[in-house]
């Protein structure tokens, strides 16, 4: 009986340590977390997490280190100028492995469309030839497919990085020359200016606004418009990632 309970001991030991040494993946050197300010967790839950991270490195600098630590992908696809993926599995488990993906160029972002949509408006009126419209849109096409970092706002909520930088060049550009809020803002003091009798002073005020609507309607539609969406583009190029790693654990 007791040669029984220490042969269990020793097999419960045995099954312990080799769980402890499951293999797990690294992470790519110099990989910046999809999430802006969060280290680890992009999702988790009671049983896995997964973790996704960012890098400009090629894709075939990020497959060779992951080949050299855990050997050939498991599953690999090659879409051409769609991007490539490969997958990593570095422990059995249901109902997922503990594993690596990367993935070059699959992201979807929606902004630089946007962007050439303000330009073949710009080419329609005019403002620019429409042959430099296919030029910018040849060379910066690509974005449509590249990665960006999200941050988190005051709710908990994402938003990504291309969002933000178009939103800001919305607002310069008269696009979104005031935020709704802001215009219902001016409209509300004027109105109570005009409630206590300073009549002229709520005029002024909403002269004011109608002003500044009228100059970001001139500005939209002017040469410096187009200069300013290829500024756009090329601050999305700067922030943009072509390779992404997701660790599942």
């Amino acid at each position: 009986m007791i040669k029984i309970s220490i042969l269990l001991i020793v097999m419960l030991a045995a099954f312990i340590d080799t769980s402890d040494c499951q293999p797990r993946p690294s992470l790519y050197p110099g990989a910046v977390s999809a999430v802006a300010g969060e280290e680890t967790g992009y999702m988790a839950g009671k049983e896995y997490s997964i973790s996704v991270y960012y890098t400009n490195d090629s894709y075939a600098r990020v497959r060779a280190f992951y080949v050299n630590e855990n050997g050939e992908p498991r599953k690999e696809q090659d879409d051409g100028d769609r991007g490539r993926g490969a997958y990593f599995s570095y422990y059995r488990r249901m109902p997922d492995d503990i594993s690596v993906s990367i993935s070059e160029r699959q992201g979807r972002s929606r902004v630089p469309s946007r962007i050439f949509n303000n330009l073949n408006g710009l080419a329609i009126q005019g403002v620019i030839p429409e042959s430099r419209v296919n030029e910018i849109k040849e060379k910066y096409s690509y974005l449509e497919r590249c990665y960006f970092r999200s941050t988190k706002d005051e709710t908990g909520g994402l938003e990504s990085a291309d969002e933000k930088i178009y939103r800001r060049y919305e607002e310069k550009l008269g696009v979104g020359m005031r935020q709704p809020a802001s215009t219902d803002e001016i409209m509300e003091k004027a109105q109570e200016l005009f409630n206590q009798g300073r009549m002229q002073e709520g005029m002024e005020l909403m002269k004011k606004l109608q002003e500044e609507q009228l100059e970001g309607a001139k500005l939209a539609t002017s040469p410096r418009a187009a200069e300013m969406w290829l500024e756009c583009l090329e601050e999305l190029a700067a922030d943009a990632y072509d390779v992404a790693i997701a660790i599942l654990l």
